[in-house]
This record gives structure tokens, C-alpha cells and sequence, in this order.
């Protein structure tokens, strides 16, 4: 099997890997690298990084759609195309390069949790069970016949960083398992159903302001949806404040209160509360609960997350 492999984050890393264990890899393409930090230093995406350590031919066109990206890619005869976290749309045309088809694993059970942010919307969501499924790509947006699907229990206190390092493996067993079976046509393709499907935007840093009305549980979930980015953030009087680390508590206080106790921050909500034990003020370093409860004292006398934040959009639309 001749493949052509589309992907660019970490996500992805260990499925082009595992592919390339098994099969011929003919091709990687990945974004452009691009300039991160303060000192703009050009970087590598992680699976252009891998496709060197493999010594596979890489590609990484600002446009895979362009007829030049399409012509460079059908030279090299794909059977299939695997896309995994690429990041841009692959059009019909560049689809037909591949003799047989273009597959992508998805990091959600579809038909739930389409679209850019499926990892963060299934754990804000508080669902206990998300998983990978692999689909035939299609024009429509993750709408494509369903190949295969492998499930992934949830805690209640997994970040979606741990998510999505778990759901990579997932994610590369089940195309190692499954992709010869569908190319084979020992597997047959099924229809998502329609009615059920649900479909996620692209985090916005405005996600990561807590509405300190809604429970507890429910901010808790944001914290850990949103890591690394946007995180979550309230407004103490004048100063912005990254919560760094959280956990929801029973602990009853009225809404935008605070209560130092137990080397925590307690920060009341519409129920229950959340213990803030890492803090970090706008334009400061991060510090324990302790550290900024002595050097910011005069903020808990004031009522946090004023003033609330706008209507939010939620993240499943």
C-alpha cells in the first residue's frame, strides 16, 4: 500500500510512525514551518520533525488545494491518502490523486464533535466517552462514511492535553488495524446519521474567561478543555488572573467571593466553588495560593469575575 500521509501536530506523530512501520509511506505533507515566540524562531511542525527522523520526502505546500501542490502530490501515485490533525481542508480534486480513496481519523465518535475542537468540546461537555473514529473523507466537513471506530473512557480529571496524547495512540492503532481491511474491502463503509451530529468552532482566547455564575463542575471542565490554550482566566478588581490549577469544591460561597484555606484560593460560583493553588496576575509570574494571597490580599476583599463576562458562544454549535 502506497500512501501519501497528511498531518502536523504532535496528534499525528504517532500514527505517520506506526504507518510507517508497516507500509510505504511515499510522501508526508505537513504545514509550513513558521516563527513562534518573542524571538520569531522559525519552527518545524512535529510531523515534519518526525517525517526527517524517518527519512521519508516531505512536502509542505502553503496550499495543498493549488494546482502546483495537487500535481507534486499525484506524482507520487498514492494509493490512499490518511489524514491525521492536518489542518486544512483536501479537496475532491487532491482527494482523487489516491487510487483507491482519502481516509482521516477523526478524534471524536462521530457524528458528535465534528469540526476543530473535538477533544476540547467532548471534555467542557463533561461526557465520559469520546474516542477516534476513521471516516472516508468527503466533501462535507468530517461528514464522511464511518470505516471504523475505537472508543476512550474519560476521567473527571484528564486535561485535554492527556487526552489527546491518548487518543494519538488510539488514533494510530486504529489505522493500523483497520486501513488494510478497508483497502482490502474486507470492511464496509456505514453513513453517519445526520440527526445526531454535532459540530465544534475553533477555540477563541475570549473561551477562556470564566463566567463565575455557572457551576462549579462546569468551570472545572473549561479548565481542563482549555489546556494549554486559551487556559482560563477572571477578572479580580482591576487585575486579570490566570488560574493555573484547579479543582471544583463543595465549599459554598457566593458568587465571586473568596476564601483562603488549605493552601487554595476558593472562588465562589453559581454552585459550589472552584480552589484555585496556582495563580498567575496579568503581566506576573505564576505562584502558589499562599504566595498570592500575601501579596495580593486586597483582592479578596473585592467580588472576582466582575464584570461577567459577555454571552459566551458555546463550543458545540
Amino acid at each position: 500500500m502506497r500512501i501519501v500521509f497528511f498531518g502536523t501536530p504532535n496528534f499525528a506523530v504517532p500514527s505517520l510512525r506506526l504507518l510507517a512501520a508497516r507500509h510505504e509511506v511515499a510522501l508526508v505533507v505537513t504545514r509550513p514551518d513558521r516563527k513562534w515566540g518573542r524571538k520569531h524562531i522559525l519552527q518545524s511542525p512535529p510531523v515534519a520533525i518526525a517525517a526527517k527522523d524517518l527519512n521519508l520526502d516531505l512536502f509542505q505546500p502553503r496550499d495543498p488545494n493549488h494546482i502546483f501542490a495537487k500535481e507534486t502530490i499525484a506524482e507520487y501515485e498514492p494509493d490512499v491518502l490518511v489524514v491525521v490533525a492536518y489542518g486544512r481542508l483536501i479537496g475532491e480534486e487532491l482527494s482523487a490523486c489516491a487510487s483507491i480513496g482519502c481516509v482521516n481519523a477523526h478524534p471524536s465518535l462521530l457524528p458528535d464533535f465534528r469540526g476543530a475542537s473535538p477533544i476540547q468540546a467532548a471534555i467542557a461537555s463533561g461526557v465520559r466517552q469520546t474516542g477516534v473514529t476513521l471516516i472516508r473523507l468527503v466533501e462535507q466537513l468530517d461528514a464522511g462514511p464511518i470505516i471504523a471506530s475505537s472508543e476512550f473512557s474519560l476521567t473527571t480529571d484528564q486535561t485535554a492535553v492527556e487526552v489527546s496524547e491518548r487518543l494519538s495512540v488510539v488514533a494510530a492503532d486504529l489505522l493500523a488495524a483497520t486501513l488494510p481491511k478497508w483497502v482490502s474491502g474486507v470492511i464496509c463503509e456505514y453513513p453517519q446519521d445526520e440527526l445526531l451530529a454535532s459540530m465544534t468552532r475553533p477555540l477563541e482566547r475570549r473561551d477562556g474567561e470564566l463566567d463565575l455564575r455557572r457551576p462549579a463542575i462546569e468551570l472545572y471542565n473549561r479548565w481542563r478543555a482549555f489546556q494549554p490554550w486559551p487556559g482560563v482566566q477572571v477578572q479580580a478588581g482591576e487585575i486579570r488572573c490566570k488560574l493555573l490549577e484547579v479543582t471544583p469544591s463543595a465549599h459554598d460561597l457566593s458568587v465571586g467571593s473568596t476564601m483562603a484555606r488549605d493552601d487554595a484560593l476558593f472562588i465562589g460560583c453559581g454552585e459550589g466553588s472552584i480552589a484555585a493553588t496556582v495563580i498567575q496576575p496579568e503581566g506576573r509570574d505564576r505562584m502558589e495560593a499562599q504566595a498570592f494571597v500575601r501579596g495580593y490580599r486586597s483582592l479578596l476583599n473585592v467580588q472576582w469575575g466582575q464584570p461577567f463576562p459577555d454571552s459566551q458562544a458555546p463550543i458545540v454549535v
